[in-house]
């Protein structure tokens, strides 16, 4: 067994000792070269090199000057990944139909590990003042999305690298977002409002964000609004494609 798991070539341990570190941070949250250097038994100018290859091709991000997390490339992969899974071309039939219902922009985003990332938009053309946001968009703190992401945290499909204290909400609405599976979030220096809902995959799990976006004035405020209740159906249908695909995949 020993000799089956040893690594003959060096292009072969490059890969296993990425890996190692990625598995490393999934686990710690953020890496140092001290952690890195002990995880893979090599000198710190070693560990080093590793971890500012890993930076340069996007598999790792500073947090600060000392410490790594994970990189913007992962996310791009992570995307891709949901949506060879279904979410993202099972929620655009269903984004579409909100959009044409609510007449506003309706927004896709996954976790990156610290932020959303807006992975489909589907905009709304039928008014002349409206709000456009490009895809690969990192969303502030202050969003809607972020707050769904973090009040089902516990529920998540994604590892997060940031406690709840980081996240810009306080517990009170974090328990308000779970108890009505609706987070709303107005920006008055923008005038921007934004309604979003979780998205489940076929396990429960939350995979995505879908929210509606639009001018503070035209987009209502109450949680039992058309426009929170058409999202909340709309991440319904989304569950059950997706669950309706699991089962045909068995």
């Amino acid at each position: 067994m020993r000799e089956a798991l040893e690594i003959p070539s060096g292009d072969i341990q490059v890969v296993a000792r990425v890996v190692q570190l990625l598995r490393l941070l999934a686990e710690a949250e953020t890496l140092d070269v001290v952690s890195a250097a002990q995880a893979l038994g090599v000198g710190k100018s070693t560990a080093h090199r590793y971890l500012a290859s890993m930076e340069n091709h996007g598999l790792l991000q500073r947090r600060d000057r000392n410490r790594y997390e994970f990189g913007p490339l992962l996310a791009e992969l992570g995307t891709m990944a949901l949506s060879r899974l279904g979410v993202v071309n099972l929620a655009r039939p269903v984004m579409e139909q909100i959009s044409l219902q609510v007449r506003h922009t309706v927004v896709l985003s996954i976790w990156n590990g610290w932020a959303p990332v807006v992975v489909h938009v589907h905009e709304d053309s039928s008014r002349t003042a409206r709000v456009s946001i490009r895809t690969g968009s990192v969303l502030r703190p202050s969003t809607a999305q972020y707050c769904v992401f973090r009040a089902f945290q516990k529920e998540s499909f994604y590892r997060f690298t940031t406690g709840p204290g980081e996240i810009g909400q306080d517990d009170l609405e974090l328990e308000n977002v779970r108890r009505t599976g609706v987070a709303i979030r107005s920006t008055a220096a923008e005038g921007v409002r934004a309604v979003a809902v979780p998205v489940r995959d076929a396990n429960g799990y939350v995979v995505a964000a879908m929210a509606v976006v639009g001018v503070t004035q035209l987009v209502p405020e109450e949680e039992d609004s058309d426009v929170a209740l058409a999202l909340r159906e709309g991440a319904e249908a989304i569950h059950q494609a997706l669950c309706a695909a699991a089962e045909k995949a068995r």
